[in-house]
Order: C-alpha cells, then structure tokens, then sequence
C-alpha cells in the first residue's frame, strides 16, 4: 500500500463525515467540503507530489 493510503486508513475520521481529506507524503494537507478550493491550494504548496483524495464515508455506508 502507498504511504498515502495508509494515513487514511489510519487516519481518525471523526467528525469528518462526508467531507474531503487530502493526503500529501502521509500527511493530511487538507480537509473540508469545497474539493476544488482545497485542489487548488495544495496543488500550489505541492506543486512536485501526486495528493491522495477522499471523501470520507458515514459512518453507516455499506460498500458492496
């Protein structure tokens, strides 16, 4: 697994349900609801990475 994902799967999601997390060298950049502004922002602090994104889930979504 990539280091990025597995900051996520470790990551405490508590409150951040149905919000964004960006994940940049294993470190959450960014959080929030606006995907696009967030892009934006960490897209110019890291112009070199390759961020990982994710929406976190609710807590009672089934994945099938």
């Amino acid at each position: 697994m990539s280091k990025n994902f597995d900051a996520y799967i470790t990551l405490d999601k508590t409150g951040l349900e149905n919000k964004y997390v960006i994940i940049v060298n294993g470190e959450v950049v960014a959080k929030g609801e606006n995907i696009e502004e967030m892009l934006e922002r960490v897209r110019q602090e890291y112009p070199h990475e390759k961020p990982f994104v994710a929406k976190v889930p609710e807590e009672r979504m089934l994945v099938l």
